[in-house]
């Protein structure tokens, strides 16, 4: 925002492209007087951290509208600009803090960063060779990020012959620095002093444009290197940079150069979610258009059918993924330790179901959406790497942010999951934790991946086999099956009436984009209310913020939004009591000898999914219909993958992808007649078929005998010494 700088100034600011010579003493009879005065009322009040002098220029200008040429002399010629002010800073630091040798030796370390300037602002696929030794801003995300290490930043030169000193800031990485002499007397070259020199932090970064600012999205994104001074340590993220372009000879005898970016100040850019809310809370009318919609009768179900409506049918799994983009709500342990509020989703499917466009469908929705297939990504491409790639400064180790990462915030749609198992492993720390940690090269850093997954993939076969269970044809490890919250199978059975809706609903879907006529998937009318693409992602991010709830707004009025304050949906009483009962009486039933049919994983999915439901209706209590709709979802994909047909009941083993209760006991009984068959033969060992017509007396089939003979073999708790006879190991 340009604040209370008049409109005649910031036009002329934008409009002002002449490149301006620069003349330190009229720039300093320009602008010492105001300049001193700024820093005076800064350093009042602030501190200078990290040897950074934040020069904020809208600030600046703010205060001095007449001086609005400086903000065009900062952008043509930011080096000269700096010097200058940088020499104004020392003179007034040391008028305010004294002029003790100390003071001086910390004051050689302190950079001036520019901040806020304004008419720069490039898209990184527009900076080109006409930028250099420009300042310019731009947004984008980290790709690459190499170890912080040490930058000669101030270099002290002294005369060998004279014995002069001389200080100079080093501002060219790629020259050696040189100084000669200003005796008039000497003019000799002198020499470096490294033990007396000033040092910084330097960091160089990969950052690349992010698809949604590119001009054609399908287009390969430009990335630019940037070279971060004073940095602490930076290695993911969307973020705002504000830099002076350069320039470096590629080869040696040749006058071609590589542009690149130096840059002091680089602050995280605020979430999607959190810019788009403080929108919405200023629009009242908007407001009024969310909270009526929030009001309608089956809003839920409405919006997850228009969010997802290329697909036919498949309606839970619609209002699970719609629920998944509202999330749940912001809770925080009393050691600061937040909750997770993501859900995590596993679609199982036949081929031509359409996962892969409700995967796609979702990732376009929001820019922090990210989607990978496993077909072509690696496990570190899913999380985070660290890799020895070409650098110019350090090692050549650096952290490259996965998917995961890059999700931060948002969802992460991961599609062919089971393709690669090498990549499960990868990410079960990121579902749980939902943190990254590398240690790799000298690099130890934890990276932020609060993101909720959408993951599918295809049974083993290419397709469901009717004779096994769901989770059996997938081989995901248990572990990593059990951080999904919900698991749902999507089969193609063929189905007259059902077949010819989905021809029908593709016939006309292909029609209305040919002929630009679009019903299926234009907007829609819900009682006078048109809902289209802009309206639902409104709709998402208020229900998701909770900005619905009015003592919330002030939250987001701010530079920064502290969630420990935000007011969220709490369960009430009758909804508690729906979901501790409907767990007790599950959990009863896994008394004695029968399966657990749910376990505390369950719990706290329908707690989330609870709070979920609410917030879609913008509610502000979690009531009973709320938790209703939430253990409707759960039971209806426990019924999918966790119905044992032996016993029929629920076994969460079954649906956890470990051997169901009927099977273990199954294997057990087989166990004890090999050691009973074996204790009466005279060789020691029992014979297959023995075991076969001893195990039919407790209704255990040949095949079943035959599959636990083999898996009991694998296992190594029973070997067979010579065909057809076995003996428990």
């Amino acid at each position: 925002m340009i604040g209370q700088i008049p409109t005649e100034f910031v036009a002329h600011l934008i409009s002002f492209g002449d490149i301006m010579d620069f003349d330190e003493e009229v720039f300093l009879n320009l602008y010492e007087d105001k300049l001193k005065q700024y820093i005076k009322e800064y350093l009042s009040s602030n501190t200078i951290k990290n040897n950074i002098f934040e020069f904020d220029v809208e600030c600046f200008l703010n205060r001095f509208p007449e001086a609005c040429e400086l903000n065009d002399l900062i952008i043509e010629n930011p080096k000269n600009v700096e010097e200058s002010i940088f020499y104004i800073l020392k003179e007034v630091y040391l008028e305010l803090f004294g002029d003790d040798d100390r003071t001086k030796r910390e004051l050689e370390k302190v950079q001036i960063a520019f901040k806020n300037p304004l008419g720069c602002e490039k898209k990184i696929e527009d900076i080109n060779s006409s930028d250099i030794n420009r300042l310019t801003k731009f947004e984008g995300t980290i790709i690459k990020a190499a170890k912080v290490c040490a930058l000669l930043k101030k270099a002290c030169f002294v005369c060998r012959n004279c014995g002069e000193i001389r200080y100079k800031t080093i501002h060219n990485y790629f020259e050696d620095p040189r100084m000669f002499c200003k005796n008039e007397n000497c003019k000799s070259e002198m020499s470096l002093d490294l033990d007396n020199s000033s040092y910084i932090n330097i960091q160089e970064l990969e950052i690349q444009q992010p698809i949604d600012l590119m001009k054609n999205p399908d287009d390969p994104p430009r990335s630019i290197r940037v070279f971060l001074e004073n940095s602490e340590g930076i290695y993911s993220g969307r973020v705002d940079v504000v830099g002076t372009v350069m320039k470096k000879r590629t080869k040696p005898n040749m006058p071609v150069f590589e542009i690149y970016v130096k840059s002091n100040y680089i602050k995280l850019s605020e979430s999607f979610q959190k810019i788009e809310v403080r929108d919405i809370i200023n629009r009242p009318d908007l407001i009024d258009t969310l909270n009526e919609l929030g009001k309608k009768k089956n809003i839920v179900d409405i919006l997850s059918q228009y969010l997802i409506p290329q697909i036919k049918g498949y309606d839970l799994v619609k209002r699970a993924i719609f629920l998944q983009q509202i999330k749940g709500c912001t809770k925080f342990l009393p050691d600061g330790t937040q909750l997770r509020k993501d859900s995590h989703i596993l679609l199982i499917t036949d081929p031509g179901i359409g996962k892969s466009t409700m995967l796609r469908r979702i990732t376009r929705l929001f820019p922090q959406n990210a989607y990978a297939s496993v077909t072509t990504a690696t496990g570190g491409g899913l999380t985070a790497n660290v890799v020895r790639e070409s650098t110019e400064i350090g090692d050549g180790w650096v952290v490259k942010p996965g998917v995961f990462v890059r999700a931060n915030e948002g969802t992460a749609c991961i599609d062919e999951l089971t393709v690669d198992k090498n990549v499960m492993k990868y990410i079960l720390e990121a579902m749980e934790s939902q943190t990254i940690h590398v240690n790799k090269g000298g690099i130890n850093v934890k990276l932020p991946a609060k993101c909720a997954v959408l993951a599918a993939c295809n049974p083993k076969r290419g397709r469901f086999d009717l004779n096994m269970g769901v989770v059996e044809q997938i081989g995901i490890p248990s572990p990593l099956l059990s951080r999904f919250d919900l698991i749902f199978p999507l089969k193609d059975m063929p189905n007259r009436k059902r077949d010819e809706e989905i021809a029908e609903h593709i016939l006309n879907t292909h029609i209305e984009t040919a002929v630009k006529d679009y019903k299926i998937m234009g907007a829609i009318d819900i009682d006078g209310i048109t809902v289209d693409e802009n309206l639902i992602k409104n709709y998402i991010i208020y229900a998701r913020t909770c900005a619905y709830f009015e003592e919330n707004h002030n939250l987001f009025t701010g530079t920064e939004v502290d969630e420990t304050k935000l007011k969220n949906p709490y369960l009430t009483d009758k909804a508690k009591k729906i979901i501790k009962d409907y767990y007790i009486n599950m959990r009863k039933l896994g008394e004695g000898n029968n399966p657990i049919p749910v376990t505390a994983r369950q719990l706290e999915a329908a707690i989330r999914l609870s709070e979920m439901h609410a917030k879609a209706r913008l509610a502000k209590k979690v009531e009973e219909k709320d938790a209703k709709a939430a253990l409707n979802i759960i039971e209806e994909c426990l019924k999918e993958i966790a119905y044992d047909p032996e016993t029929g009941k629920f076994d969460i083993d079954k649906g956890m992808g470990q051997m169901p209760k009927s099977k273990v006991d199954k294997m057990d009984k087989i166990l004890d007649i090999i050691r009973e068959l074996s204790a009466l033969s005279d060789n020691k060992l029992a014979h297959e078929d023995d075991i076969i017509e001893k195990a039919s007396e407790y209704n255990i089939s040949e095949k079943d005998v035959e599959d636990i003979l083999g898996k009991l073999k694998r296992n190594a708790e029973i070997f067979s010494p010579k065909y057809g006879y076995y003996r428990v190991s």
